[in-house]
């Protein structure tokens, strides 16, 4: 068996950085299997969390697919929402005040997703609640 080596350089540039604060892996609904509920999850102010599927993974979404993300907290402050695709690029589908947030939108290319919400205030706030189907 031939092993391969490889030179600092080369191991570099498959390096990676992800910037994400916390990830939370989403526990799936027995029925309907496309609607995951999401789980409590504590998110400290200015700081993002991402929405995994049940079994760590991202979302692989076709191409045209209507989503809807909801998310309950357990107090009134400012956030922003929306997905991540697999090259970390960031969509952001939702900005507002309040302890229920809604958002609706169209994924455009068929991959893999994680959906995100970022905590706006300063304060540390709770998620109780919410969902994700499509």
């Amino acid at each position: 068996m031939e092993e391969k080596k490889y030179t600092q350089a080369k191991v570099d540039s498959f390096a990676k950085t992800i910037k994400i604060s916390e990830l939370v892996i989403v526990k799936e609904d027995v029925y309907p299997a496309e609607r995951m509920g999401l789980p409590q999850a504590s998110i400290a102010g200015g700081k993002t969390i991402s929405f995994l599927d049940h079994d760590g993974s991202m979302f692989y979404i076709v191409g045209g697919t209507m989503v809807s993300f909801s998310v309950e907290l357990d107090s009134s402050i400012a956030v922003k929402m929306g997905y991540i695709n697999n090259s970390d690029s960031k969509t952001q589908t939702y900005s507002g005040t309040g302890s229920l947030h809604d958002t609706r939108f169209k994924i455009a290319n068929t991959g893999y997703y994680r959906f995100y919400i970022t905590n706006e205030s300063s304060n540390t706030v709770k998620v109780t609640g919410g969902a994700i189907s499509f």
